[in-house]
């Protein structure tokens, strides 16, 4: 239901609580066809039923509206508004109208929306249940399609995605036609969009300004899905002033921002794409912009470009050679060329000439030995040429003006740099992982404005030059140049570095000039074995707080007086100075790895000089063997994070509970630890794994909170067997806090929260279990209503030969190109390994993934899981509740390994109802076998758990559907508009649930779903 039709039924629906009511349709096309005068007249006519009201101008109009209905409770509908000047002259204030009146405004332009608007309902795209429904009413005059046209259907409904417009004009064209026709229409469409949606959509196109127009070009012929900031930057460059273009088409619903990602409808981006076709629909040279293989081959091939191309974006296809046979002459053409972006494409000949009007020039794996001599260009903003086949960017001086970013990542035949003198203004210059880089050119030590200066991974890199320069320096990078033995001297300009990483460097000494580098913030020297000292002008660097220096055995001290400071000590021996000497007096994270004490009794000098930490924020004491924790510890008040994993004390101090802001807490195997004292209450987070002696834990369980502590014991072999308990107390404390009290903080809740804990035991209160990694489940669409999330969980043991691990994503996802963030050399080790559970809905998967890539375990553990609502993203929930023709939504959770065997596992959706089941559960002991909880709809065959079909909590709920929130198409749209308008108390002036309700409705500024047209 689009915004129209949906403003439509309200009006319909409410008009007979108002003394005079009026719908104006189509006002951006009325008013530039008639005048805003003639809107006036039509207005005064239809609210005063008079028809002879004549408007002498737009002033005297707004006069005539202000005086005649201020005393009159109206109801207007305003459709299609696309200027604010209508606004201003045709509801201008709220005083116009009589009390209780009230003023509905759709518009494509949500900044409309800003001027005087009380509130905002953003009609969203439809569910696939609502799109489905809506397209079989147009399509066959009924809810549901023929059975023969079912996986059409789909695909007609898939093709709209949601927007209400296609599904009206396509669903009325497939009206009575054959299977054939449906067929042939599917096809035509892949390559010719249906006309009348792309001329209604493209009004808006229509009312942008021209830089927002190639802006949206742009983003429909290249960018679509892409990073936010990658776009900005892009744009930038081409000086098409990103900002403000981005915030207009946000504001006109042509594109959202989702998950720090630009998005753009298909339908919108195929209108956009469809714009640029028309250009010249048979010959692609004459296009401003290319994006298909075949248009870029045949161009390039035959060397028929021209001065209309802007853009050419390459990602060879499956059908696409990497090798092209380009003309050398290909680009000589393009005059206009700003934009040019290939992915992997080989040239069978060199490449003589790229345009000198080029800006944005990425080409990953560029086969050519260096840039086209002839291409001096002073337009070129940002050159990126990653793993590419390049010997040297350029010889000699060239003249690159507003040339401001490098990267040559992994070019591994990269031996040199080229002659900066004549690129004035490179801010960034990034040359990772050229493996064969052994000279740079002594030109850029004194490039003024570059900011960062990256050469991690340049493993042959021997020399620098003498001096760094670089005043507007802020991060250099070293890292993993194995062969540079010196550091240059820093120049007294360069008070801008904030930080230095010389990690695997064979230097012996820091540089006496590094005291220049006044606002050094971090500086990381890990693995430096050669490095024996800090140089004493260190004392000048005031701003240090992360300093990193473990792996470096030579060091055998620090400084004093060196303030806030991070340190990490790892294999490092340090003495440590008493607090009389007011050492790290602000410091705000101390971490020390592997502390090997000089003194027979050194922990009481440390803790003294711990306890004046009072700033302290994290504090990391690991692999110290730590044979007790000091009392004092209780007097870092500031603490939010402590780890003492690998440390040989039997307890921690009750102080520890004093810490009020302490947050996280990991003591990995600290396998002497017996017990946990009591925690503060804002604990959040306890890891354990590999506590062999850990016997009890306190009750965790906060009073008047909703949000607990996430725990995970894994390999705690000694503890009791009753944790179970912790995880559905806490589920039962929601739906209690949810059920009791109206004000239950839901905003607040943690989205979801899990323990890891020994046992083989699924609790019965899991209403769906199974044997083996996969559960799936069939549940009535109906209770979504009632829904309150979803509890998992899996009992799982360590296997003795691992096998190839497996991703439940990732394995039914195999053309995504990433890597599994769940698969590391922690996998391989003997005992344990990752363990991931991944959802599915409807036969399709949902976005999170969730897991841990390695669990130390040696006996039989469980892992309990639950996700609250807030934790899906809205695109979930609708596909979560999506139902087939008979009502049901089906749902899957499957738990991937490697190294470890998933037993059995069990699933429970989770319902306002639930309390007085985890009461019955809670008061009994678990039973070891797969049994159904009684009143369940479940039964077991073999080792198979099994849904049983008819057994629905709600009157008329079967299978059939009937009684379903499916019955009406929309209702839930209908009721939240009409509760928003707050019609039960419209005599007042102001809707008394007003903010409530615009509390829950999503806002123009923050919805990622919002209906682009109609």
């Amino acid at each position: 239901m689009g915004k129209t039709t949906l403003a439509r039924v309200v009006y319909e629906m409410v008009s007979n609580q108002f003394e005079a009511c009026s719908f104006i349709g189509n006002i951006r096309e009325f008013s530039e066809k008639y005048g805003l005068h003639q809107l006036q007249e039509k207005l005064l006519n239809e609210l005063l039923v008079h028809k002879d009201i004549k408007v002498k101008d737009v002033d005297n109009g707004a006069h005539m509206i202000k005086t005649r209905l201020c005393h009159k409770k109206i109801l207007l509908v305003l459709d299609d508004v696309h200027d604010l000047d209508q606004l201003n002259k045709l509801v201008g204030e709220h005083d116009w109208f009589g009390l209780g009146s009230r003023v509905i405004i759709t518009t494509r332009d949500a900044h409309l929306l800003k001027h005087k608007v009380d509130g905002t309902y953003e009609v969203e795209g439809l569910d696939y249940d609502e799109a489905f429904q809506l397209f079989n009413l147009k399509a066959f005059k009924q809810e549901h399609p023929n059975e023969d046209f079912l996986e059409l259907s789909q695909a007609y409904v898939h093709y709209a995605n949601g927007l209400p417009l296609a599904i009206d004009i396509l669903g009325s064209f497939l009206l009575g036609r054959s299977k054939d026709e449906w067929k042939s229409e599917l096809d035509r469409l892949k390559e010719f969009p249906e006309r009348k949606i792309l001329d209604t959509l493209k009004i808006s196109f229509n009312g942008l300004a021209e830089t927002e127009k190639e802006i949206f070009l742009y983003i429909a012929c290249f960018f679509n899905h892409t990073n936010q900031d990658t776009i900005i930057e892009i744009l930038d460059y081409l000086e098409l002033y990103p900002k403000i273009g981005l915030s207009v088409l946000k504001d006109k619903s042509l594109v959202k921002w989702q998950d720090n990602h630009l998005w753009m409808h298909d339908l919108l981006q195929e209108m956009g794409r469809n714009i640029v076709h028309q250009e010249s629909p048979n010959d692609p040279g004459e296009r401003s912009r290319l994006w298909l293989c075949k248009d870029i081959n045949n161009v390039l091939t035959k060397n028929t470009g021209t001065k209309k191309i802007q853009g050419i974006v390459l990602q060879p296809c499956g059908s696409c050679s990497k090798w092209a046979n380009w003309n050398s002459e290909s680009f000589s053409k393009m005059p206009c060329l700003k934009l040019l972006k290939i992915d992997g494409v080989h040239l069978m000949h060199d490449l003589k000439h790229l345009p000198e009007s080029l800006r944005f020039l990425d080409w990953s794996e560029y086969p050519l030995k260096s840039l086209p001599s002839n291409f001096p260009s002073n337009e070129l903003v940002k050159l990126c040429l990653n793993s590419s086949y390049t010997e040297q960017l350029w010889k000699g001086k060239k003249s690159f003006n507003k040339l401001k970013y490098i990267q040559v990542n992994w070019s591994k035949k990269l031996v040199e740099t080229p002659d900066f003198t004549e690129v004035p203004v490179l801010e960034k210059l990034d040359l990772e992982g050229c493996i064969n880089l052994r000279k740079i050119h002594p030109s850029m030590s004194v490039l003024k404005e570059l900011t960062l200066l990256n050469l991690r991974g340049c493993i042959n890199l021997r020399r620098l030059p003498n001096k760094f320069e670089m005043k507007s320096l802020e991060i250099l990078i070293l890292s993993g140049c194995l062969k540079v033995k010196r550091i240059p001297e820093f120049g007294e300009n360069m008070d801008r570095v904030s930080e230095l990483y010389l990690d695997d460097t064979t230097i012996t000494k820091l540089p006496i000039s590094i005291g220049n580098l006044t606002s050094l913030a971090s500086l990381s020297i890990r693995d430096c074995k050669n490095l024996m000292s800090f140089p004493s002008t260190m004392l000048n660097i005031r701003s240090l707080k992360c300093l990193d220096f473990s792996g470096c055995p030579k060091l055998c001290k620090l400084l004093e007086n060196l303030e806030t400071v991070e340190s990490d000590t790892s294999g490092t021996t340090i003495r440590l100075m008493p607090s009389s000497n007011f050492l790290f007096q602000t410091l705000k994270k101390l971490v020390v790895k592997g502390f090997k004490p000089r003194s027979p009794n050194p922990m009481d000098l440390f803790w003294t000089s711990l306890s004046g930490l009072t700033s302290l924020t994290k504090l990391k004491l690991e692999n110290c063997n730590l044979r007790e924790i000091s009392n004092d510890i209780g007097r870092l008040f500031s603490l939010k994070e402590i780890y003492l994993c690998g440390n040989s004390f039997v307890c921690l101090p009750e102080s520890i509970g004093q810490l009020s802001n302490l947050t996280w807490m990991e003591l990995d195997n600290c396998t002497k630890l017996r017990s946990l004292p009591k925690l503060p209450l804002n604990i959040d987070y306890i890891r354990g794994f590999g506590c062999t002696s850990l016997e009890t834990v306190p009750d965790l369980l906060k009073p008047n909170s909703s949000c607990e502590p996430r725990l995970y014991l894994s390999g705690c072999s000694k503890l009791a067997h009753n944790r179970i308990d912790i995880f559905l107390a806490r589920i039962k404390k929601h739906l209690q806090g949810l059920a009791h009290d109206d004000r239950y903080d839901t905003l607040h809740l943690e989205m979801r929260y899990d323990i890891i804990i020994p046992g083989n035991e699924i609790p019965e209160w899991f209403r769906h279990q199974n044997i083996g990694a996969e559960v799936n489940i069939e549940e009535p669409s109906h209770l979504c209503n009632e829904w309150m999330g979803i509890a998992v969980c899996a009992v799982f043991c360590s296997q003795h030969s691992p096998r190839k691990f497996s991703c439940p994503f990732c394995s039914r996802y195999p053309q995504r190109k990433f890597s599994c963030p769940f698969y590391s050399e922690h996998s391989q080790r003997e005992f344990g390994g990752p363990v991931i559970c991944s959802l599915t809905a409807n036969g399709r998967h949902i976005s999170c993934v969730l897991g841990y890539n390695h669990i130390d375990v040696l006996s039989d553990h469980i892992w309990l899981l639950y996700l609250l609502p807030q934790f899906f993203r809205k695109e979930d929930i609708k596909l979560l509740w999506e139902c087939d023709e008979n009502g049901f939504s089906h749902i899957g959770v499957r738990f991937g390994t490697n190294g470890l065997e998933i037993k059995k596992c069990g699933m429970h959706m989770v319902y306002k109802k639930d309390i007085e089941d985890l009461n019955q559960t809670m008061a009994q002991s678990s039973n070891t076998s797969i049994i159904p909880y009684k009143g369940s709809a479940v039964e077991v065959e073999g080792n198979k758990a099994k849904r049983i079909h008819g057994d629905y909590d709600g009157a008329g709920a079967g299978p059939s559907g009937e009684g379903s929130s499916n019955d009406i198409p929309h209702p839930k749209r209908i009721k939240t508009l009409t509760e928003f308008m707050d019609l039960g108390n419209s005599d007042c002036e102001e809707p008394s649930e007003y903010k409530e309700c615009g509390e829950e409705l999503s806002d123009w500024e923050e919805s990622s779903e919002s209906e682009p047209e109609g």
